[in-house]
C-alpha cells in the first residue's frame, strides 16, 4: 500500500497484440524477425507476457494435448513460426507466415538490447536451463548485459511440481527478459505459470536450444541443410538418441493434421 498521501504507481499496461493468422489451430505471427526485436525492445518495463516459437512438433503436441495446450499458445503475446515445414504447408493454404526461429532470434535481440539506450542500468536477462557455465560466455559476448542462469533439472515435461518450483524461482528474480530454454512444452507451460503466479513485468521467450548454440554447446545445421528444410535431420544425426522419436514419430503427424483439415474444408 502507498504511504498516506501518495499515489501508488500505475500498474505497467500490456502491450497490444500484432496481428496473427490461425493455422491448424494455432495462432502465427505475422511479424518478421526485425519487427519481432523491435516490439520486445520497445515494449520492455511493459505488462508481464510471453512469446511461443512452435514447429511442426509443437503444433502435434498442441493437437494430442488440446484442453493444456491450445490455450497457451493462444495466449501467448507473439506466437513466431520456427520451422520450414510449418510455413511451406502455410504457404499451400496462402498464409505468408515469416520464418522467425528461436535460434536466430535471441542472438538479434540480445545483440540490439545490448545497443539500446538504457541509462539507468543494463537490460537484465535470465536465462532459464543451461549451466552456469554458460554465464561467462554470455558474459563476455554481451558485456552491456546483465545475465543470470538459472539451470533446471530435468524431467520438466512430466513434473508438475517441479515446473511449478522454476516459475517461482523466476518470480523471484529481477529480470526484464527472461530465456526459457528447457524444451516443448515445459518451457510454455512455465511461461504461462508465469503469468498465473502474477509476475508483474517483464517478457519470456520460449527458445529452446538456442543458448546451446549461442554459447557453442551445440552446432547448428550449415545454412544449406536450413534451406533445404532438413535442420531436423541435422540434429537427429547429431542427438539420435535423444531425438529419433520426435523427429520420425510424432513430428510428421501434422501432415495427418494438415490434410484432416482440408478434407474438414472439403478441399
Amino acid at each position: 500500500m502507498a504511504p498516506l498521501g501518495t499515489k501508488a504507481a500505475p500498474a505497467p499496461t500490456a502491450p497490444p497484440r500484432p496481428a496473427h493468422v490461425e493455422f491448424l489451430g494455432l495462432p502465427f505471427s505475422l511479424l518478421s524477425q526485425a519487427d519481432v526485436v523491435r516490439h520486445t525492445v520497445e515494449s520492455l518495463g511493459a505488462r508481464y507476457r510471453y512469446v511461443v516459437t512452435p514447429n511442426a512438433y509443437h503444433v502435434v503436441a498442441a493437437h494430442d494435448d488440446p484442453a493444456r495446450l491450445l490455450p497457451i499458445y493462444r495466449n501467448a503475446w507473439l506466437s513466431l513460426c520456427d520451422s520450414r515445414i510449418v510455413r511451406g504447408l502455410a504457404r499451400l493454404e496462402r498464409h505468408k507466415l515469416p520464418l522467425v526461429t528461436g535460434s536466430d532470434l535471441v542472438p538479434a535481440l540480445l545483440a540490439a538490447l545490448s545497443g539500446g539506450d538504457r541509462p539507468d542500468r543494463p537490460t537484465r536477462i535470465l536465462v532459464v536451463g543451461p549451466s552456469r557455465d554458460a554465464m561467462r560466455a554470455l558474459c563476455a559476448a554481451y558485456p552491456a548485459l546483465t545475465f543470470e542462469v538459472l539451470p533446471a533439472p530435468s524431467g520438466l515435461a512430466q513434473r508438475a511440481d517441479l515446473r511449478l518450483a522454476i516459475a517461482r524461482a523466476c518470480l523471484q528474480r529481477d529480470w526484464d527478459v527472461a530465456l526459457l530454454c528447457v524444451g516443448a512444452p515445459a518451457q510454455e507451460l512455465i511461461a504461462h505459470e508465469l503469468g498465473e503466479l502474477g509476475r508483474k513485468t517483464g517478457v519470456a521467450l520460449c527458445v529452446g536450444a538456442s543458448i546451446d548454440f549461442l554459447t557453442g554447446v551445440r552446432s547448428r545445421a550449415p545454412r544449406w541443410l536450413q534451406n533445404l528444410s532438413l535442420e531436423w535431420a541435422y540434429r537427429l544425426a547429431q542427438e539420435p538418441g535423444r531425438l529419433w522419436r520426435r523427429y520420425l514419430v510424432q513430428s510428421p503427424k501434422i501432415l495427418r493434421i494438415f490434410m484432416t483439415a482440408r478434407l474438414s474444408r472439403g478441399d
